[in-house]
């Protein structure tokens, strides 16, 4: 396996914040308009994203009070409001004149949308969160990414006249099939590295209304999570061949006569994620731009185990000050050492390969592994 050995700095972790905080609710802002309607941008794994009972198509719209649901699909819409919403597989919703109203699954809702179940309502001030039904959908979990939330608790439908209470960002709250606040607890970066994997993140290309504001909010909240995008990158989508290291290792390999390497199949390329983010964090908080042995024999044994394919070495692209990030000179400079040469070009059985960078504060590593079959039992 590769070395390269480059001094970094650590991101302190951010302040804890307070879950709960009770306050008299007051009428939405006058920027959160109810939709009228909204507009598919954009299906995934599929076309069964419907419209009523019609399979919807990009750019088509919904109008109050109509029902978009989802089969085995996800899809992404754009409300009048300006803000942008995704829902995933087996996910239904109808427009209505104050709000959407969930009906099943789980959405993830970026800008001024206000969002309903039977019991609850949301009241947002710029957020980025998630509304998801759970235990056959009796109870609902909202999990605030960005900004903050208001919740107020409906009965019959109506107001009931309670005051709301504030959900701050980063908080992960599980509400009762009466809208009552059963417990609210602080998101982990475990917790959000699985969300920013999910079905309401991994693979989708349309831009969130308000993605920056969750990408300033990862940075502040989890910065050992460095900047995974909320609309791609390799936190969400990891197909490998989009990412600059990769292109540029394959341009060398082809340039030497050697046939490009793979991008992972799915369920790997997450394993991959899963075994990577971990290790980056690790260089970045110590002075140690090293492998983790301990990490990369568990992986090893895990996919030699269950899979066809195995990673077989890495590469690390040491912490550097993230203006100077070029993965042309990254993969310039590994092949002036004969071990990175070796690993890159003169690795027959070198077919698959996967790469993560993280970017926490103004610096940015990578590490890639390089793929093969597993030898078969002899």
């Amino acid at each position: 396996m590769a070395v390269s050995r480059v001094l970094n700095r650590s991101a302190g972790a951010a302040a804890a914040i307070a879950a709960l905080l009770p306050l008299a609710w007051q009428p939405a802002p006058s920027w959160a308009r109810p939709p009228s309607s909204a507009i598919v941008q954009e299906i995934l794994d599929g076309d069964e994203l419907f419209i009523e009972s019609r399979r919807a198509r990009v750019m088509d719209r919904a109008r109050t009070p109509q029902h978009v649901r989802t089969g085995d699909s996800r899809g992404q819409l754009r409300f009048d409001t300006g803000a942008s919403s995704r829902l995933s597989r087996f996910t239904r919703i109808r427009l209505g004149s104050t709000c959407f109203h969930l009906g099943g699954g789980q959405i993830l809702v970026s800008g001024p949308q206000e969002g309903c179940v039977r019991s609850f309502r949301t009241s947002v001030r710029g957020t980025n969160y998630i509304l998801r039904l759970v235990d056959q959908e009796a109870d609902a979990e909202v999990i605030v990414l960005e900004g903050t939330l208001e919740v107020e608790r409906l009965v019959d439908g109506l107001p009931s006249g309670e005051p709301g209470i504030l959900l701050q960002e980063g908080t992960r709250s599980r509400l009762s099939a009466d809208g009552r606040v059963l417990f609210t607890k602080r998101l982990t970066a475990e917790e959000v590295a699985a969300e920013l994997q999910g079905p309401l993140f991994r693979g989708f290309r349309s831009p969130l209304a308000d993605g920056e504001a969750l990408r300033r909010s990862i940075e502040r909240n989890w910065p050992e999570l460095g900047q995974p995008s909320p609309v791609g990158g390799p936190a969400a989508d990891p197909e490998a061949s989009r990412d600059p290291l990769v292109r540029s290792i394959n341009a060398t390999r082809v340039a030497n006569g050697r046939p490009p390497l793979s991008p992972l199949p799915p369920e790997l390329a997450r394993a991959n994620i899963s075994y990577l983010q971990p290790v980056l964090v690790g260089i970045m908080r110590s002075n140690d731009c090293n492998h983790d042995l301990g990490r990369w024999r568990a992986i090893q044994e895990e996919m030699a185990a269950r899979h066809p394919l195995m990673p077989t070495s890495e590469v690390i692209a040491c912490p550097r000050p993230t203006r100077q990030w070029n993965a042309d000179q990254i993969v310039a400079s590994w092949l002036t050492s004969t071990h990175h040469r070796s690993i890159l070009l003169d690795r027959p059985r070198a077919s698959h390969i996967g790469c993560l960078r993280a970017d926490i504060g103004d610096r940015s590593l990578a590490v890639c592994t390089i793929w093969s079959p597993v030898a078969p039992l002899t």
